[in-house]
């Protein structure tokens, strides 16, 4: 995935999107953080590829290193989300 930076950008480049072979551009995007089955944290403006046609995010292993760090840390919340959790088969 990784082909490294440009010279004329701080943006790191990435390879095309492996679903739809979309271009894949750095934004920042929020991050759902699971260990299993439980969302522990959702970690926001983390610098993600995201593809410009579906929006498949890709996350460089440095990057998801801290993404991990942040969501096990002690440190306080900027805010609590409570979300609703439904099984697939609701009918």
């Amino acid at each position: 995935m990784r082909k490294g930076r440009r010279k004329d950008s701080l943006a790191w480049r990435y390879c095309d999107c492996i679903h739809c072979g979309g271009r894949v551009r750095e934004r920042v995007a929020a991050v759902d953080y699971r260990w299993g089955a439980e969302l522990l944290a959702v970690v926001r403006d983390v610098p993600a590829g995201v593809c410009e046609a579906c929006g498949e995010e890709y996350v460089r292993g440095d990057v998801a290193k801290r993404v991990e760090e942040t969501a096990h840390s002690q440190v306080r919340p900027v805010r609590v989300l409570a979300v609703p959790v439904r099984p697939f088969g609701w009918r």
